[in-house]
């Protein structure tokens, strides 16, 4: 078993499988802090969500250092995505696929409530060391992150009256970010997107696009009549105040990403910023999808750590205002 850990491509990052059964669900727990270690406000908890196309090791890693480096004593929770999880896997073929993830979180967060009688506000949320950092990316981070949520939501008993709606997201959240999501339902960017998980190597990756051509139109048409689930149900679902509540976001894209439009993240943020949750977005420039460190690695790990601090305090207690800043 040594072996295989040894051997796991983030393993120079200590991270390791939490379980067997999913190498894809990993975990790095920090060493304990020393005298000289010099500790910003921190989560209790980091999970990341991924990506799909391109997704490799070596680009996840980015986010996985830039945590390590900025909250060097808080663990981290991996799960990264598959294309068979939003094309071919049923949600509870992925729900059964997080219950290591579900697990670990029901460890660390043992007495999170299982119902309340609306939504936490801002003022009702927990501090950032008492909370997990929820960090998802594109539309795979998207889909993991609500199966995760409703795993949560289904494995803890609840009790309601005629006046209780389910909880928010069963362990306490101290700030969400969207990375390069959510997008739009349009084929060309679907498209492109999937041609992200393709090997580089000719002739597989030209094979690969013209065979992707009408998978996903055929994937396209069945969302458009509702038969699966489309883009347009996850953005909603985002949004549901009962799935994440009214913890502050934080959303980070570019107008260089041909995968999500800004209009399309400028319109999530705006909707649900109506409903009362701090938001604050960030547009880069020139940067691809899922990929803004590459354009200006300090200013990204500023704007986390200026949130993170940030969120605590809801933005202004009361989550209305929205912070944006363009280069």
């Amino acid at each position: 078993m040594a072996t295989e850990i040894h051997q796991h491509p983030l393993s120079s990052l200590s991270f390791s499988p939490i379980h067997p059964s999913n190498p894809n669900i990993l975990l790095y727990t920090p060493p304990p802090p020393t005298s000289s270690t010099q500790l910003l406000e921190s989560p209790k908890l980091i999970i990341l969500t991924t990506w799909l196309g391109g997704s490799t090791s070596a680009r996840i890693a980015v986010y996985c250092r830039g945590y390590q480096t900025l909250y060097p004593s808080t663990p981290i929770l991996l799960i990264r995505a598959v294309l068979a999880d939003i094309t071919t896997k049923s949600f509870a073929a992925v729900q059964r696929q997080l219950e290591p993830a579900r697990d670990y979180l029901l460890s660390v967060f043992p007495s999170s409530p299982s119902s309340s009688p609306l939504p936490p506000t801002n003022e009702e949320r927990s501090e950032p060391a008492d909370g997990a950092l929820l960090h998802i990316f594109s539309h795979g981070g998207c889909n993991s992150a609500l199966q995760l949520s409703r795993l949560l939501r289904s494995s803890i008993p609840t009790i309601l009256s005629p006046n209780t709606i389910a909880s928010s997201f069963a362990i306490p959240l101290t700030g969400l970010i969207l990375d390069s999501c959510p997008g739009s339902s349009s084929f060309t960017k679907a498209y492109t997107a999937a041609t992200y998980s393709l090997p580089a190597t000719q002739p597989i990756n030209l094979l690969g696009q013209t065979l992707l051509f009408p998978l996903i139109g055929a994937l396209s048409s069945l969302q458009a009549i509702g038969v699966v689930s489309s883009v347009s149900d996850l953005r909603r679902e985002l949004n549901d105040l009962a799935t994440f509540g009214r913890v502050p976001r934080l959303y980070l894209h570019s107008s260089g990403d041909e995968v999500v439009g800004v209009e399309d993240v400028m319109a999530h943020a705006e909707e649900i910023m109506r409903k009362g949750v701090s938001v604050r977005r960030e547009v880069w420039s020139r940067a691809a999808h899922c990929a803004l460190p590459v354009e200006d690695p300090e200013r990204y790990w500023r704007v986390v750590g200026e949130f993170v601090a940030g969120a605590g305090g809801g933005y202004g207690g009361r989550g209305r205002q929205k912070r944006e800043a363009r280069l």
